[in-house]
């Protein structure tokens, strides 16, 4: 069974077939504990209680009012060329729905119950990293010894399929879940899972797809895994640094292959994972730098790519960087109009710099937005 199956177009192929809708950004709006706000034209939603109470909030105000999604299915059914996949995804997708968190299957029941989506909308859109390809992306830890400000700066790029209207859906969900860590994530409605985020205690974490194929333990497919997104969702909701990370998924199942880069308050590391094993890559004087292959000895098979190869002299320099550096790193490798989004996290003041691409020029020609997430964490 290949690793990947289609890209995130299929999550919306499930959606109802309406008239085509005019993209239009989230209205601002409350419901019950939740409200969604635009700061600096960046739709921030606060979602807060138990996985019902959180779902609901995520239904009515995200994904019911998740702008121009038919004409965002039309775009991705054209760019991708996978009109009649839809039936063979869905079956693919529901038999990963046993290995979701019990609280997130609730989450994702709540939401459907109150927006009108079909249920395999929701389960398709936290499956997508195990069922399908097309992220790029890149990233940048910096240490405490290499940084400006004496304090970790962690950047990333998120490089996927540019179709019409995705720029749309990008907004932050910051979630206030019982009895678990606040966090934010930076994602695409209606994917409840961990793409990109930061949690309250300034652990980052962000994923970079590794093809099943390209890792020097051979593995399979691990249909018993729980779904890539929600895993990562599970660290940012139970894990304080980066050792609590790698104990949390060292004892899951794992579904496929990733890197997983993360960076707490005193700096991170890149994870390679694989249904297998976990490989650890620290940084290599105090800069580590992560793209879309293992490059450890444990799971390498000597693939690179150019885009790496322009970071890893970020590695043997002994400039200290910043913010605007990481950026500036991040954006001499943007692919374009597929960097749908850069960002750049302070675990230790909890701070995040995020900037959206229009699908025209990369993110990291645009503006930035900066968000003090412990603001919204207690608000």
């Amino acid at each position: 069974m290949p690793k990947r199956l289609l890209s995130l177009v299929v999550l919306l192929a499930f959606a109802p077939c309406l008239p085509a809708q005019t993209p239009r950004t989230f209205p601002d709006a409350k419901h019950k504990g939740g409200e969604l706000v635009h700061v600096s034209g960046l739709p921030v939603l606060t979602v807060r209680g138990t996985p019902e109470e959180i779902g609901e909030q995520l239904g009515v105000l995200a994904v019911k009012n998740a702008p121009g999604l038919i004409d965002l299915l039309h775009e991705f059914l054209k760019d991708t060329k996978k009109e009649d996949a839809f039936d063979g995804i869905k079956l693919l997708s529901r038999q990963l729905k046993k290995n979701f968190p019990k609280d997130h299957l609730t989450e994702m029941e709540a939401a459907v119950k109150v927006s009108g989506q079909d249920i395999d909308l929701m389960y398709f859109a936290n499956t997508i990293y195990d069922l399908s390809s097309g992220m790029g992306c890149a990233t940048i830890v910096v240490e405490p010894g290499r940084s400006k400000t004496g304090a970790p700066v962690f950047g990333r790029n998120f490089d996927w399929m540019p179709s019409k209207g995705i720029d749309d859906h990008t907004l932050v969900v910051v979630y206030r879940p019982t009895g678990k860590k606040a966090f934010a994530t930076v994602t695409i409605s209606p994917i409840t899972g961990c793409i990109s985020g930061m949690n309250e205690d300034g652990l980052a974490v962000t994923i970079n797809e590794i093809h099943l194929k390209q890792s020097k333990d051979k593995p399979s497919f691990n249909w018993k895994g729980t779904p890539t997104l929600a895993l990562f969702r599970r660290v940012l909701e139970e894990c304080g640094s980066v050792a609590e990370a790698e104990s949390l998924l060292t004892k899951a199942e794992r579904t496929t292959t990733s890197c997983m880069t993360l960076c707490d308050v005193n700096g991170g590391a890149v994870f390679e994972i694989t249904p297998k094993t976990i490989a650890v890559r620290k940084a290599e004087n105090e800069v580590c730098c992560c793209t879309n292959h293992f490059f450890s000895d444990t799971l390498g098979i000597g693939q690179t790519c150019k885009r790496l190869t322009t970071l890893l002299p970020l590695q043997k320099a002994d400039t200290k960087l910043g913010v605007s550096d990481v950026f500036d790193g991040l954006d001499s490798v943007n692919q374009g109009k597929y960097t749908l989004q850069t960002m750049v996290f302070e675990p230790k003041s909890r701070t995040l710099h995020l900037r959206v691409g229009d699908l025209v020029a990369s993110a990291t020609k645009m503006k930035t937005v900066t968000l003090e997430l412990p603001k919204l964490f207690a608000k």
